[in-house]
């Protein structure tokens, strides 16, 4: 079933363009990207944290124990 429900609206989502995994060359902030829209999401380094307007995150595994 591809209906959906958006504040009410009932839509169709099997008409919605989906992404392409062939490369796109594109500008961001003046560096050039050849990249494809399509992409699976990078491993999650739980080692890491990062910092953002003075609070640093660090990655929550959503596994069970």
């Amino acid at each position: 079933m591809s209906r959906l429900l958006y504040r009410g609206v009932s839509y169709d989502n099997s008409q919605h363009l989906q992404p392409s995994a062939a490369p796109v060359d594109h500008v961001y902030r003046g560096q050039h990207y050849s990249a494809a829209l399509l992409h699976e999401a990078a491993k999650v380094d739980s080692t890491r944290s990062f910092h953002y307007r003075g609070h640093v995150y660090h990655h929550q595994s959503d596994a069970k124990a």
